[in-house]
């Protein structure tokens, strides 16, 4: 017997899913096909994309669609946008895809094609296929696009990696700009950022750990999905997780207008 599905429909359409090989994206895409969502599922590798899909169908009979692309390269971006534009009862879609990065900006021999790559991926990739989401979804009045973001989104301070946190930044009050023009025209249709904190992902695999106490706040992938599941029908479009950082959150916002080179006229 199916799951009751996150956004409570009678009959939940077709799940589009980014960066769906590992972490998030896997979770996700094993949370919707539960909940009997259909889905299309997108990532650089091939293979586990295929094992995915095979799983998902076996075990609950779901339609899925496998696109292999990489959301670095306007080619494949593109690609994904026309292939949305043609779902007629597309009812989610989760931006998840997204990099890290060990290069150091202020070096002189950074390598910039990965910050550049970094940019497609988190501002230009989640844009294009949004835009090309919402139309269908604003027309059926009913839909979702949930954007990963993080907590580096918020918390401008401590950054070892600038343009990560920029790139996410943009993601973030995309998500939210969205959110209040479709509020003025009273559509149905929700937009979602999710900022985990640290959380233990492939991605974050070789990541410092060596403050222990810090570390073992961290969240598991399994949280940060159940977490932005559970919080589909609060008011909220920043969705923050993790046990300890909505107050580190609060905190950088009282000492903003303290910070030097930030000016505040009222």
């Amino acid at each position: 017997m199916r799951k009751e599905n996150f956004m409570g429909l009678e009959n939940p359409g077709t799940a589009i899913i980014t960066g769906a090989s590992s972490g998030f994206g896997n979770l996700f895409a094993k949370r919707l096909s539960d909940q009997g969502f259909d889905l299309i599922i997108t990532a650089r590798r091939k293979a586990r994309l295929e094992a995915l899909a095979k799983e998902l169908s076996e075990k609950n009979s779901t339609i899925v669609e496998v696109i292999v692309g990489d959301l670095t390269k306007m080619e494949d971006i593109n690609k994904l946008a026309a292939r949305v534009k043609e779902i007629d009862n597309l009812d989610c879609l989760i931006n998840n895809a997204g990099v890290g990065t060990g290069e150091d900006f202020l070096k002189p021999d950074a390598n910039l094609d990965e910050y550049l790559n970094m940019i497609n991926l988190h501002c230009k990739a989640p844009m294009v296929v949004t835009h090309a989401a919402l139309a269908g979804m604003i027309k059926r009045d009913r839909g979702l696009v949930m954007n990963i973001s993080s907590i580096a989104s918020l918390i401008l301070h401590g950054s070892h990696e600038p343009i990560y946190n920029s790139t996410k930044s943009f993601l973030s009050v995309f998500t939210e700009m969205i959110q209040l023009k479709l509020n003025a025209t009273k559509s149905k249709v929700k937009m979602k950022a999710i900022c985990p904190g640290f959380t233990i992902t492939e991605m974050t695999q070789y990541a410092d750990k060596s403050d222990t106490k810090r570390y073992s706040a961290w969240d598991t992938a399994d949280d940060v999905v159940d977490h932005a599941l559970d919080n589909y029908n609060n008011k909220d479009i920043i969705i923050i997780s993790g046990k300890h950082f909505p107050e580190e959150v609060k905190n950088w916002r009282k000492i903003a207008r303290t910070k030097p080179g930030r000016y505040f006229y009222f």
